[in-house]
């Protein structure tokens, strides 16, 4: 199958380009699910703020808008 007499070069361009797109995402997605970040946590980290960390101090130089 000669691909130059069905496509345009331009035609022919874009359809590799489209190849390369789908070839790069195949490969984010291999790699994010063999990767550190697909691989389940066994107890997921959580970070939280203290609501006791605002001081007294803190609070009374505050002013309402």
């Amino acid at each position: 199958m000669d691909l130059s007499a069905m496509f345009t070069n331009d035609q022919i361009a874009v359809l590799g380009c489209f190849g390369a797109l789908m070839t790069c995402g195949l490969i984010a997605a291999i790699s994010f699910h063999f990767g550190p970040a697909g691989k389940n946590q066994s107890q997921p980290t959580r970070q939280s703020i203290p609501m006791n960390s605002v001081s007294k101090a803190d609070s009374q130089h505050r002013k309402a808008a």
